[in-house]
């Protein structure tokens, strides 16, 4: 399998993160750009074996599933139905690291493998951009309240370029004002 492993730091605490990513786990449209849509499908919400379904346009759904989690750290997800074309198994790991009060550093790491396996090497650069694109959208959603999207990805993503390392974007909307 191959690996992508992409992380950001995020002005919030590990509790508030934990919150969105973990125990509302059907919510993560409010975040990621990537997908149109989500909801939660079976198990407890914010807990182990709980899944969610995720529309990644009209006619491309995943379904992903919280696999182990040591809470308050990180968690796994494996996709288990559907996926992107060429990819044959997909599972990602969250990490949440706190780095002082208020500050976490988020560490995603996707694992895959791709039928045909060369296309593996291929993918793993657009594959570092998609999930890197959803860590800035995690970290716009948290530090301001407001729901990601397609459409206002790209002048999200411009203001995170704009932005001093670990500068919170309330600071830079603030400062915009």
């Amino acid at each position: 399998m191959k690996e992508v492993q992409q992380s950001i730091r995020i002005q919030s605490s590990k509790e508030d993160i934990w919150d969105v990513l973990f125990n509302k786990f059907g919510e993560v449209n409010d975040f990621n750009p990537l997908i149109e849509g989500s909801h939660f499908l079976n198990g407890d919400e914010g807990f182990v074996g709980c899944e969610r379904e995720c529309a990644i346009d009209a006619k491309t759904r995943v379904q992903e599933r919280i696999t182990r989690a040591e809470a308050g750290l990180n968690f796994d997800i494996e996709i288990f139905k559907g996926g992107l074309p060429m990819m044959d198994k997909m599972k990602a790991r969250f990490d949440l690291i706190e780095l002082e009060t208020n500050k976490t550093e988020v560490v995603l790491t996707m694992s895959y493998s791709t039928k045909p396996s060369f296309m593996g090497g291929l993918m793993k650069g657009k594959m570092a951009k998609f999930f890197m694109k959803m860590l800035i959208g995690l970290k716009y959603h948290q530090e301001t309240g407001e729901l990601v999207t397609k459409e206002n990805i790209k002048e999200i993503e411009k203001r995170y370029r704009d932005l001093d390392e670990g500068e919170a974007f309330e600071a830079s909307l603030q400062l915009a004002s």
